[in-house]
C-alpha cells in the first residue's frame, strides 16, 4: 500500500515536467536555483520507467542506506523504519550583539515529511528534493497539506525538550501514532564540501551531520536517528548585529532506525 505514495509523488509532479509551473510557489523555487529543473528532469525519467515498478515490493527500505559521505559516523544497526525530510529553523541566542560574542545553539524546530517511499524507489529524487525544499516557505505545523515539490505527507514534528535533547514526535493524529524518539547526540561530522549553504545557496553553511541515540522516555522501539544531507541552518560566526534570539532556515534528511 505504501508504494502508492511514491506513485502519487510522480503523478503529482508529472504536469510540471511538461511545462514550467506557473503558480507562485513554483515560480519562487525557480528563482532560487537550477535544482528544481533537475528535480523535474529526474521525475520525467522515473515516470517513463514507472510501469516496471508497479509489481515491485514498493516502499521496502531494506536496501536503503545512508549517504556514502556519512561513513565517518557510527554504522547503523537494526531496521530502517522511516526516512524523513525536515524543514524548519535552527535556533540561536546571543548574550549581546558584538563581534566578541558567539551565538549559542538553543535547538531546532521543524516539520518532518515522510520520504520513505521516495527513498526506497528513487534515491536520486530524494536527494534532489532535499536541496530544493529549503527554498520553500515553512508550512504551518498543523497543516495536513502535502509539502511541495514532491507532495510529501507530514510524518511528525521535531523540537527540543532542552538545549541538548532533540525530540522527534511522530504521533501526529489519533490515526497516525508512530511513536516519539527522544535522543541525545552521540557523534557528529561537518557537512561535506559543496553542501547547500542556505536559501538560494547563500548563507553561513550547512549544519553538521549527526548520529543520535534514543534515551529513556522514547515511545516505540527507536534506537537511533541520523541527520544527513543538511542544507543551511548554520549560525554566523559572531553575534554582531544579531538579535538576542534568532533563527536560521534549514532542511535535512532524517533516518530513523529501530530494533
Amino acid at each position: 500500500m505504501r508504494f502508492n505514495a511514491a506513485c502519487v509523488v510522480l503523478a503529482a509532479a508529472a504536469p510540471a515536467v511538461l511545462a514550467a509551473p506557473t503558480n507562485a510557489i513554483y515560480d519562487k523555487a525557480y528563482d532560487f536555483s537550477s535544482d528544481l529543473e533537475d528535480f523535474y528532469s529526474r521525475v520525467s525519467d522515473h515516470i517513463k520507467d514507472l510501469a516496471n515498478h508497479i509489481s515491485s515490493t514498493g516502499c521496502d527500505l531494506s536496501k536503503v542506506s545512508l549517504p556514502s559521505a556519512a561513513s565517518s559516523l557510527p554504522t547503523p544497526s537494526g531496521t530502517l523504519k522511516y526516512v524523513a525530510i525536515g524543514r524548519g529553523t535552527q535556533n540561536y541566542s546571543c548574550a549581546d550583539s558584538t563581534a566578541d560574542t558567539k551565538p549559542t545553539q538553543l535547538g531546532a524546530l521543524a516539520t518532518l515529511y515522510d520520504a520513505s517511499c521516495v527513498a526506497a524507489n528513487y534515491d536520486d529524487l530524494l536527494n534532489a528534493v532535499s536541496k530544493i525544499v529549503l527554498n520553500y516557505d515553512i508550512p504551518s505545523s498543523s497543516s495536513g497539506t502535502p509539502f511541495p515539490p514532491a507532495n510529501l505527507d507530514m510524518l511528525g514534528h521535531h523540537y527540543f525538550g532542552d538545549s541538548t535533547t532533540p525530540i522527534f514526535n511522530l504521533d501526529t493524529t489519533a490515526e497516525r501514532q508512530f511513536g516519539i524518539a527522544i535522543s541525545k547526540k552521540n557523534a557528529t561530522m561537518d557537512a561535506p564540501t559543496g553542501s547547500v549553504a542556505g536559501q538560494g545557496n547563500s548563507g553561513n553553511g550547512a549544519v553538521p551531520w549527526l548520529y543520535l541515540n534514543t534515551i529513556a522516555g522514547t515511545v516505540g522501539n527507536y534506537t537511533h536517528v541520523y541527520r544527513v544531507n543538511t542544507a543551511g541552518g548554520a549560525a554566523p560566526n559572531t553575534c554582531q548585529g544579531q538579535s538576542a534570539q534568532f533563527q536560521v532556515q534549514y532542511s535535512a534528511q532524517y533516518f530513523f532506525y529501530a530494533d
